[in-house]
Order: structure tokens, then sequence, then C-alpha cells
């Protein structure tokens, strides 16, 4: 198995922009259930299907995430590219990147068959190609989809938490004005939900003002990974930031409240690695948390046969995958670290369809 890195320029403070958002409205769950068939039709694919396919039964590329490719997650990674050999033989090389875009543009091209994909990111890319189709994700502790979500945090340093205060909670209200950290304009929940939460909040037209500095914001980041949104929060870079916990709690410690409430208090552990090294022992405060639909593994269908999806599907929504702890890592083992949590005996993977994401393309319609 081989393991290869591919960048992009990364973003900088303030000018992004993205496609108008519309009318978004915030999540209010993750409850959703779908059953229907994915979409259907070809677009964009680099080579031609049959092409891709015969290539793909020898050799399956997987596009990492930039929050999923660190090199703390070298063994993870390792292990679901140990499990698609497994499957169906195919030799599988696992593409890291440091920016949202490049994996996106990796699976709908057709450069790469397999992605792990924020639900978002998902989105973006079966709009790019809408033969790129969810195929499974990580349950819920019952085994199956109601509950199958993480969450979306805005959080701001715990010193000035209280000028945030809203009676005996929290608001949005003061985050006008301030500096912002988001992940990146393609995060599902380092912006997409955040922002939504906060257009509705404050009545916007659009999601568009909150990435341009000046116009909602004194100044916007982009941590390009929702460990880089926390680390500009926590270094003082940003007044306030969005990013989720799935990706970054692994260096953060929880010192007061219950776990992704709000109010919530962490800290960066003493002995946090990079790149919370040079934020260790700094704390921030939840002020205002959404759950968000469990990130799919999708396949481009144009770039790898049938015959061979069938066989990685079946092969990692079985026991023998659930059983696996260097996929599923034990979440009271602080020393291991892993992309999916064991969080109770049938916490496992269960098939998913491209319907089951329709609350994240609602988000933005």
């Amino acid at each position: 198995m081989v393991e290869g890195a591919i960048s992009r320029r990364r973003f900088v403070i303030g000018g992004a922009s993205v496609l108008a958002a519309g009318a978004l409205a915030l999540m209010a769950g993750c409850s959703a259930t779908g059953t229907a068939a994915g979409a259907s039709g070809s677009a964009g694919a680099a080579t031609s299907g049959e092409t891709q396919a015969q290539t793909a039964a020898e050799k399956i590329t997987m596009v990492w995430l930039p929050d999923n490719s660190s090199a703390d997650l070298t063994s993870s990674r390792q292990a679901i590219g140990d499990a698609i050999k497994t499957a169906c033989g195919a030799e599988v090389e696992l593409m890291t990147t440091t920016d949202y875009n490049v994996a996106i543009e990796a699976i709908a091209s057709g450069s790469a068959q397999m992605a792990l994909l924020g639900a978002e990111g998902y989105v973006q890319a079966n709009k790019k190609n809408p033969r790129v189709l969810a195929a499974f994700t990580n349950s819920d502790e019952e085994g199956g989809l109601d509950g199958a979500c993480y969450y979306s945090r805005i959080c701001v340093a715990t010193e000035n938490a209280d000028q945030y205060k809203s009676g005996s909670g929290y608001s949005l209200e003061g985050v006008k004005g301030t500096s912002f950290s988001f992940v990146s304009a393609t995060s599902t929940s380092g912006f997409k939900v955040p922002s939504s939460a906060i257009v509705k909040e404050f009545g916007l037209d659009s999601s568009d003002v909150l990435l341009e500095a000046g116009a909602f914001f004194s100044e916007v980041l982009f941590g390009n990974s929702h460990a880089g949104s926390a680390v500009n929060l926590l270094s003082g870079d940003a007044d306030a930031a969005a990013f989720d916990d799935v990706d970054v709690d692994m260096y953060l410690d929880l010192v007061s409240g219950e776990a992704n409430t709000v109010g919530a208090v962490y800290k960066a552990k003493d002995d946090a690695e990079a790149p919370f090294d040079t934020v260790r022992g700094k704390q921030f405060t939840i002020i205002a948390i959404t759950p968000v639909l469990n990130a799919p593994v999708c396949f481009n269908e144009d770039a790898i046969d049938e015959e061979t999806r069938t066989k990685i599907v079946e092969y990692f929504c079985s026991d023998e995958v659930a059983d696996n702890k260097e996929i599923f890592i034990d979440p009271d083992d602080e020393s291991a670290k892993g992309i999916f949590e064991k969080e109770s005996d049938k916490s496992c993977f269960v098939e998913v369809t491209d319907d089951w994401y329709e609350p994240i393309r609602k988000l933005g319609a």
C-alpha cells in the first residue's frame, strides 16, 4: 500500500468567495433516514468509465480530507487501506491532502476512486459529478443511522466568554464584528452548518457576507482543517471559530460542563501534539452547537466497477471490520489515534444512499 500527499495553495485571511448559499436553515437534528437509490447519470470523469473501472480492479486510490491526512492518523488510514485490499484484492494508494477542494476534485474527476468526505464535501463532489455517490458511513451507538452524527461548534476563548452571555446561556449576537475562523468554504461542520446558524440569527440574505472581511466580521480566517481553525482561536488570531468535535477532541480535555453542550469548556492537553503544541493549556467555551450527519465513504462509480464496489461495501459493513480495533478505536484509550471510535458494541459501518444527505443540500437551497 502506498501513501502519497497532494497540496494546494493555502486559503488566506479574507477575500474568499463561494456560490451564494441562498436561504439557509439550521439543522435541528440528525435523525433523517433514507432508503431511495442515489442519483444516476455521469459527468466529468477524467477518463472513460470502462478504462477507470479496469484500472480500479488492480489499484484503488482513496483520497482523504486535510483533517484525516495528518501524520498521527497514518495507522488509521493504513488499516482502512488494508481492509479495502482484503475486500477486493486490489492494491491501494492513500492520497492525503492539505486542501478540501483538492480532495473533492480528485474524487469528482476520477483520479481517486474512493473518498471519505464530510457531508457538504460529498454534496459538492456529487454536484460536480453525479456519479460520485455515498456508499456507507459510521453508525450511531445502536448500529443504525438515526443518531449517526457529530457536532459543529462555534466557540470563543474562555477568558472572553462572558462577552457572549445571554441570561443564563450564550448567544451568537456577540460574534458580529469579531475576527472569525472557519475551516474551509467547502466544510460541512466548519462552514456550511455554522454559517447557516449565523445567517438565521441575524436574518442575512446569504452566507456570502460572512466570507468578506469587513462586511460582517472584522476579519475572516480559514484554518484549512478543524484543528487549524481551533488553533486560530486558541492562539488569539481569531475571536471566535467554527470547528467540529471529532477532528479535534483527541487533542483536548473537557474542563467543565457536559461534552458537546453549550457552555462546555475545553482546554488543549498539556502534552498535545502539533498543531496544538503551540496552544497547550489554552481554553475555549462552546457558545453554539449543531449536530451534523456523519461523513460518507463514497465511490466515483465511473471509476470503479460494481463488483468491486459491492465487495468493499459488504466487507466494511461486516462484523469483522466493526470489531477491528485499528479501524474502530477504543474511545477510552487516550493513546489510540483513529478516525472512527467504537462508541458501543454495536458501532459499525452501515450502508447509506445519496438521499440521506438531502438535509445538507437544503442548507444551501
